[in-house]
């Protein structure tokens, strides 16, 4: 069954249960006070009888003729009898069997020595009256006899019989009524669910994360599932925008690692297929083959070694987080660059305390000290300072530097800006840079006016 049937349902039986317990409850206050309200009209009605017959005697009572005699065997309209002292009845509105109702002596003694009495009389068999007594004062201020005004009893049972059949009519049309506000009240709250429904069918079918749900100002449950509705999709669409990119990008460099690893297994195979065939080659050339297989060996161990660490990059491999004093780092790279006969030029530099892995930092330095050293001329300027809780180290040569267009491009994996001036590089050393600093916290960049120049900012410990 759906939700909206269930509702309306459920609002259809908690009406007909609260009706069902109103319903008993009113018949049961209607039975308790309808006998009441029945003794205290017949009393009103005696009041006034006794009233208009008050200080006359038996015979002119007796000679006033009743406008209708009502039969008290089927009828349930209010009667009236005067009786004498003896209940000898000689005024009657109402007859069983032709005659007035016989009034118990006992009543009329209770009238004489109280004033009043009420009785229920059971004149024949069936037929049962409430009946009202009270004196009747003739012409010297005594009480002549008893007025006495009767109903039958079927009255009751007429009053909750009507006040039943309001019940169940009203009743019916309250059920129907609720359940059809609870169907339409349900239909109107379920909507945005229907919206989500058709919504969620639609993306499944187009796979177009870019839909959204109608907003909903509301704070109750269907607004917040609204909005977390909508907050998931565009979660999930930034998600699959970034995997997007993510498979792009591994496309993109499988193929480029492809196009890099094609070259030197091309001259590695043919200097091999070179010694193989000609067994009988000079010394000079087998030589020069041997020399080839090597330098292009360690070309694809130093591509390989940087694709492996760009993949750890990529799956956000754990990296060691220790106090690494870039002062100390960046003097013994330049001692190492010294030593390889590069022209460096260091200034005084500042302690530097970093959090992070030292050997990956000084890849760091070393590339981009070799990068400067490849693409530059003259000296290598490096500067190391702090500013604003971050160590900026700054890298810079006095080469041609690079074009504004490749700023952007520079630290592409594989890209080159112009590979006849590195032909021996994969591209992938700046590209390794960012990473290394992206891991650290920090960030990297680069400017092209007179001579390149290369900035990276670290976040200082603590």
């Amino acid at each position: 069954m759906r939700i909206r049937a269930r509702l309306a349902l459920y609002g259809a039986t908690v009406t007909a249960i609260g009706m069902l317990a109103f319903g008993i409850l009113l018949g049961w206050l209607a039975g308790a006070t309808v006998p009441e309200d029945q003794r205290q009209s017949l009393q009103e009605v005696a009041t006034q009888s006794a009233g208009s017959v008050e200080g006359l005697d038996a015979a002119a009572i007796g000679a006033v003729d009743p406008l209708s005699v009502v039969d008290l065997g089927v009828s349930t309209e209010v009667f009236v009898v005067v009786v004498d002292r003896e209940g000898t009845p000689f005024y009657a509105t109402g007859t069983i069997g032709g005659d007035p109702p016989r009034i118990p002596a006992a009543v009329i003694v209770e009238v004489f020595d109280t004033g009043a009495s009420d009785a229920v009389l059971t004149p024949t068999p069936g037929v049962e009256l409430r009946i009202h007594a009270t004196g009747w004062q003739g012409a010297d201020g005594g009480v002549q006899g008893v007025v006495v005004a009767g109903q039958s009893t079927a009255f009751e049972e007429e009053q909750l019989a009507g006040l039943r059949a309001v019940l169940w009519v009203s009743g019916i049309i309250t059920l129907i009524a609720a359940s059809l506000v609870a169907w339409l009240v349900s239909g109107r709250a379920l909507r945005p669910l229907q919206q989500l429904v058709e919504t969620t069918d639609e993306i499944g079918q187009t796979g177009d994360l870019g839909r959204r749900l109608p907003p909903n100002a509301s704070r109750d449950e269907v607004g917040r599932l609204t909005s977390s509705f909508n907050t998931m999709l565009a979660e999930l669409q930034t998600t699959q925008h970034r995997l997007a990119q993510s498979l792009e990008a591994q496309r993109r460099f499988v193929a480029d690692a492809s196009h890099e690893l094609r070259s030197p297994l091309t001259t590695i195979r043919n200097n091999a297929g070179f010694l193989i065939d000609r067994p009988d080659a000079g010394i000079e050339d087998r030589d020069e083959a041997i020399t080839d297989i090597r330098e292009e060996t360690e070309r694809m161990t130093r591509l390989v070694d940087d694709m492996l660490t760009l993949a750890l990059a990529d799956a956000d491999a754990p990296t060691a987080s220790l106090p690494v004093d870039l002062a100390v780092l960046v003097h013994d790279a330049v001692r190492r660059a010294e030593r390889s006969g590069l022209p460096v030029r260091q200034s005084a530099p500042e302690p530097a305390v970093v959090m992070g892995d030292r050997s990956a930092l000084e890849r760091l330095a070393w590339i981009l000290i070799d990068n400067a050293a490849k693409h530059g001329a003259g000296d290598i300027d490096i500067d190391l300072a702090s500013d604003s809780g971050f160590a900026v180290l700054r890298v810079s040569d006095h080469g041609p530097g690079i074009p504004p267009e490749q700023l952007d491009r520079v630290f592409d994996r594989f890209h080159r800006i112009d590979a006849s001036r590195s032909p021996a590089g994969a591209g992938l050393g700046l590209a390794i840079a960012r990473d290394i600093a992206q891991l650290h916290g920090g960030t990297i960049g680069a400017a092209g006016e007179g001579g390149a120049v290369f900035t990276v900012r670290l976040p200082l410990a603590g």
